[in-house]
Formats: structure tokens, C-alpha cells, sequence
């Protein structure tokens, strides 16, 4: 039995099409981060990251929207922009960085303002 061409595409798309959304669902942020034994989630202060977690392996900080009013947040948590917030800047990001261990993923906590907005997992860890 010979598949006409046109059909052969058609399943490759219907074949490819899933695998792609599967792809891409498992790059999203992560919600929470379990540290001795509680549980890390986005709205979390430094503070209260400090305290579960203790002191992060690296901080990077950096300004964004110098001398700007931003009237959109992104909510890393639903992964879509939430209703307009009036933000004045500049506003000040952090991207903490805690290796695991060799045996697990490097986590990586990017903070606003003070306040947790987004959890990704990186590369397994190197100690």
C-alpha cells in the first residue's frame, strides 16, 4: 500500500504537533521549591526565602524600567500578564542561584521588588 503524499503530511503534523506542546509544556517555571522540608512559592518574600532555604550560592542583581511607570506585570505563577499594576521604577530584580547537589537541579529564584516571581530549574548541580 503506497501513502500519497499529502497524507504523509498530515501525519507527520498530527505526530509532530503533540510532541511540540509536550516540549513545551515541561520548560515552564516552576511553581514552588521544597527546602529542609518546606515549601518555597511565588509571592514569598527574601526574607522568608532566606529562612527556609538559607543563603543562595549566588546573587545577581540588575535595575530595569530606570526613570519609567510600567502598567504591566507578568504573573510567572499563571503564566500570563495580570490586570494593570502601576509600578514606579526603577524596579530592582535578583536572581538567586542554590545548587543542589550534584544529584539534583540547580534552582534558580528571580525576585521583584523583594518578592518572588518566578522558579526555573537549570543544569544538575556540581557539589
Amino acid at each position: 500500500m503506497k501513502i500519497k503524499p499529502m497524507k504523509f503530511k498530515n501525519i507527520v503534523l498530527f505526530l509532530l504537533i503533540p510532541s511540540v506542546l509536550l516540549f513545551h509544556s515541561s520548560a515552564k517555571a516552576d511553581r514552588g521549591l521544597r527546602c529542609q522540608g518546606r515549601l518555597v512559592t511565588i509571592g514569598d518574600t527574601k526574607a522568608e526565602v532566606l529562612e527556609m532555604c538559607g543563603k543562595p550560592d549566588q546573587v545577581k542583581q540588575w535595575e530595569e524600567g530606570h526613570d519609567r511607570n510600567f502598567s504591566q506585570i507578568y504573573d510567572y505563577e499563571k503564566e500570563r500578564y495580570i490586570a494593570p499594576k502601576l509600578i514606579e521604577g526603577p524596579i530592582l530584580m535578583e536572581r538567586w542561584t542554590y545548587d543542589m547537589g550534584s544529584n539534583k537541579f540547580i534552582r534558580y529564584l528571580y525576585f521583584q521588588n523583594g518578592e518572588l516571581i518566578k522558579i526555573e530549574t537549570g543544569e544538575k548541580g556540581s557539589h
